[in-house]
C-alpha cells in the first residue's frame, strides 16, 4: 500500500437533486468497506477508522443527507429513505458488494440495507446500533441539535462518552460551527422527528437479525447512555456482541485501537471464507 493510496479523495455525488459528500481512501484485494455514521455525525467521525482499515481495501465514508456537506432530503428523512440513499452511494461508485460498518443510527441503516438488498452486504459490523429497542436518550439528541454555545455542546457530548474529558473545546467548537451552517439544525430536527418521534425509536429492526444472510458482529460500550447496551439482550446466539468496559456511545473513538483490531480481524476472516 503506497502513501498515495492512503491519501483521502473527497468529492460530491449528485443525482436527482441530491448531493452526497464522499471521502474514500485505500485499495487492495479486500472487499470495500462502507462506513455509515450516526445521527449528527459526518465523515469526520471515521478519521480514526478509515485509515486504519484502508491498508488492504477501499474504504468509503460519506455524509448522510442533512449531515456534513451533503444536502438534506426534500422528503421526510425516514430510516428507509436514508437506507435508499446509502445503497445509491454504493451503486454510483460501482460497488457491487461491500462490508458495512455502521454506528448508532448508521448501524440501523446498515442493518436496513441488509434487508433492502442482501446481495450488497458482505458482512455487518454494528456499533451500538439503533433499532433494537424503544429507548433513546432524548436529552442527548435535543441537547446536541439545539446547542448554540461551546459549553452547551460539551455538556451534550459528555452524555455520549464514558469520560467527558474526551470532548475538548476544539471538538465542541467544531460541532457548534457545523450546526451554524444554513439548514443544518433544521435538517437534524427533521431526522430526529422521523427516527425518534415521541422520544422513542421509530424502527424495530430486530426481525432482520433472525435470518441474516451474511456474517455479523456487534460492538457496544458497557456505559452507553444514549442507546444502552441492554438493547443487545435477547439477540440470536450466533450474533456475537463485544461489550467494552468504561466505554460510552462512541466506541470507535473512545476505544479506537481495540475496535479497529476487532473490525480488521473480522473483515479478514470474512474475506477468507
Amino acid at each position: 500500500m503506497t502513501e498515495h493510496n492512503l491519501q483521502p479523495q473527497t468529492f460530491m455525488l449528485r443525482s436527482a437533486g441530491q448531493a452526497v459528500h464522499v471521502r474514500q481512501m485505500g485499495g487492495g484485494a479486500g472487499l470495500p468497506l462502507l462506513l455509515v455514521h450516526g445521527f449528527g455525525g459526518s465523515v469526520s467521525n471515521w478519521h480514526l477508522t478509515q485509515q486504519a482499515q484502508a491498508t488492504n481495501r477501499r474504504v468509503i465514508a460519506f455524509d448522510l443527507p442533512g449531515h456534513g456537506q451533503s444536502s438534506a432530503l426534500e422528503e421526510a428523512p425516514t430510516l428507509a429513505r436514508l437506507t435508499q440513499v446509502t445503497e445509491h452511494v454504493l451503486a454510483c461508485m460501482g460497488v457491487q458488494q461491500a462490508h458495512v460498518l455502521g454506528h448508532s443510527l448508521g448501524g440501523g441503516i446498515a442493518l436496513s440495507l441488509c434487508g433492502l438488498n442482501p446481495a450488497r452486504v458482505a458482512s455487518l459490523s454494528l456499533l451500538a446500533p439503533a433499532g433494537l429497542g424503544r429507548y433513546v436518550n432524548m436529552a442527548f439528541i435535543t441537547g446536541f441539535v439545539e446547542a448554540h454555545t461551546v459549553a452547551d455542546m460539551a455538556a451534550a457530548m459528555g452524555m455520549a462518552v464514558y469520560d467527558p474529558r474526551l470532548i475538548g473545546r476544539k471538538v465542541a467548537e467544531f460541532l457548534v460551527q457545523s450546526r451554524a451552517a444554513p439548514g443544518a439544525r433544521e435538517a437534524l430536527r427533521a431526522i430526529a422527528g422521523t427516527c425518534f418521534p415521541n422520544a422513542e425509536q421509530a424502527n424495530d429492526l430486530r426481525p432482520l437479525l433472525q435470518n441474516l444472510p451474511c456474517p455479523a458482529q456487534m460492538i457496544w460500550g458497557a456505559d452507553d447512555r444514549v442507546l444502552p447496551v441492554t438493547q443487545a439482550q435477547g439477540l440470536p446466539e450466533q450474533l456475537p456482541c463485544h461489550v467494552l468496559p468504561r466505554t460510552g456511545h462512541l466506541p470507535h473513538i473512545e476505544r479506537a485501537g481495540e475496535v479497529n483490531a476487532m473490525v480488521r480481524a473480522f473483515l479478514q476472516a470474512c474475506d477468507r471464507a
